[in-house]
């Protein structure tokens, strides 16, 4: 089982024991730490039974997903082009402040 295994399935919850051989750990071990809550990604514990969020997992170890990584990068570049877009009008103010003064 690896990451790309993982990112590969369509449901939204693994196993334990599938996290548990990707990160070659102790299925036991795993269960404890998300019980304990010292898991860097989203569990679900109802009873005996513990199942982990597929995408958090991924997420926690940098296989998030590669769409939301471009919204994200999207809006960045939107917000940096409406900055860039203010300030240049605001110099273009100028110019034509300077200009009218000569």
């Amino acid at each position: 089982m690896t990451m790309a295994d993982i990112k590969a399935m369509t449901d939204d919850w693994i196993t334990p024991a599938t996290a548990a051989k990707v990160m070659k750990m102790d299925v036991s071990r795993l269960i404890q730490y998300a019980r304990e809550g010292q898991l860097p990604f989203a569990v679900q514990i109802s009873g005996n039974r513990v199942k982990i969020s597929r995408r958090g997992f991924l997420q926690a170890y940098g296989y998030g997903d590669d769409e939301e990584k471009a919204v994200t990068l999207t809006q960045d570049i939107n917000k940096r082009i409406e900055i860039l877009s203010v300030l240049l009008e605001k110099i273009l103010e100028e110019i034509a402040k300077w200009r009218r003064g000569l």
